[in-house]
């Protein structure tokens, strides 16, 4: 009976480490929460985590045994983040049993998208121009990031049927972003067509990942946090080879003397996006509905703190301050609601992560401009250590993982 309920216990374990995984929680969340996990539970394990799998070893009737666990894909879905966490405070407290705990984790990964793919569509459209909107872009700049936002919306769709094209979809998206900004700068005047460009691309740009890239390596989780480096790093090198191909492209159409003038564009705009910005999130990032509110939350806290604290001091202290304030209300928000803290923490560093300056790093090189395309590489690497050790800061005077224990 005994081997029986310890077989029980690992089987969870495993298809947990393999459920967090795909749901794209980040290497050192993923090891943490499977150390707890085991330690609660009784069972001795360590765990090795690489972008494509998870090496287990565990310890079954005295002997300790190596266990491979492949992983499919790694897309960030932050309701079965939530849900499996659940799962895991539950088995953790032996308010359920293991082979219950296995069971719901089964019935959560096998479900069925919380959102549609014409709502994704839309909601990613919506995201990318209210980032334009926010950035600086007036409405010529949130129309043509829209319209970028939606036609990558629709080849993202089309994956279903021709999954072969996930091997270029950032490249596609890279030339239709410079296609369809070039035509919005050809008809209208003092078009800014890098803030349309880049907020179109938002989603795509691998800041994010970059960033936990880096959070991986400071936490000593090296193999993991090169390999995120280098994903990103392609990502950038296929869209800087969409921008040359879309430029190639753009190069045979004729000029237009007479341009659009469209100066028109209230204040309130800004806070209408504010509040369209995190209902794209809650979309993107698979969220409950009822998250709705601290997504917000998240994205009011990283982005009003930036724009203050940049009035006074330089742009990374700002961003490490703005980081570390929004890491110490994700922290508070997990331990009072005993929910995860990733539910309010990726929302609001998309806000601050530095992207947009690996694309004009890239931008500057094709141009080359060498000398200004390290200057600005080395910007962002110094912008996302920033950020990374204000998490970092905010980690160690609320530890949540503490707590939890």
């Amino acid at each position: 009976m005994n081997q029986i309920m310890e077989k029980d216990k690992i089987d969870f374990v495993l298809l947990v480490a393999k459920a967090f995984h795909e749901n794209g929680l980040p290497t050192h969340r993923l090891e943490n929460s499977l150390d707890n996990l085991c330690a609660k539970i009784g069972i001795e394990a360590d765990f090795f985590s690489s972008q494509g799998s998870i090496f287990a070893s565990i310890k079954e009737n005295g002997v300790f045994n190596a266990r491979l666990v492949k992983i499919n894909s790694s897309d960030l879905n932050l309701e079965k983040i939530d849900l499996i966490e659940s799962i895991v405070n539950d088995v953790s407290k032996f308010k359920i049993t293991a082979l219950a705990g296995i069971e719901r984790v089964k019935v959560i990964q096998s479900s069925e998208p919380l959102y549609s793919d014409w709502i994704k569509t839309l909601f990613f459209a919506i995201s990318t121009g209210s980032a334009a909107c926010i950035f600086g872009g007036k409405i010529p700049e949130i129309l043509c990031a829209f319209t970028i936002g939606l036609i990558i919306g629709s080849l993202f769709s089309l994956l279903k049927f021709l999954p072969r094209l996930s091997k270029i979809i950032v490249l596609l998206a890279a030339i239709f972003a410079v296609i369809i900004s070039s035509l919005f700068s050809a008809y209208f005047v003092d078009f800014k067509q890098n803030i349309a460009t880049i907020c179109g691309l938002i989603i795509l740009i691998p800041g994010f990942s970059f960033t936990i890239s880096i959070t991986e390596i400071v936490n000593n989780h090296f193999i993991a946090g090169i390999s995120r480096f280098t994903g990103a790093f392609i990502t950038f090198l296929m869209i800087a080879i969409g921008i040359v191909v879309g430029n190639e492209i753009m190069k045979y159409l004729p000029e237009f003397n007479d341009k659009i003038r469209l100066d028109f564009f209230p204040f309130w705009f800004k806070y209408i996006a504010l509040i369209l910005v995190p209902m794209g999130f809650l979309v993107l990032f698979k969220a409950k509905k009822s998250d709705f509110l601290w997504i917000s939350l998240a994205c009011w806290c990283s982005f009003f703190s930036y724009e203050i604290i940049s009035n006074y001091l330089n742009p990374s202290f700002a961003v490490f301050l703005a980081s570390f304030i929004l890491g110490l209300v994700s922290n508070i928000f997990a331990i009072i609601m005993k929910r995860n803290e990733s539910i309010m923490l990726v929302p609001g560093m998309i806000l601050l992560v530095p992207g947009s300056l690996g694309f004009f790093s890239i931008s500057h090189m094709i141009e080359s401009n060498v000398i200004a395309g390290i200057e600005t590489a080395l910007l962002m690497l110094s912008t996302s250590m920033a950020l990374v050790f204000g998490l970092i800061f905010s980690n160690i005077l609320i530890n949540v993982e503490k707590i939890k224990k």
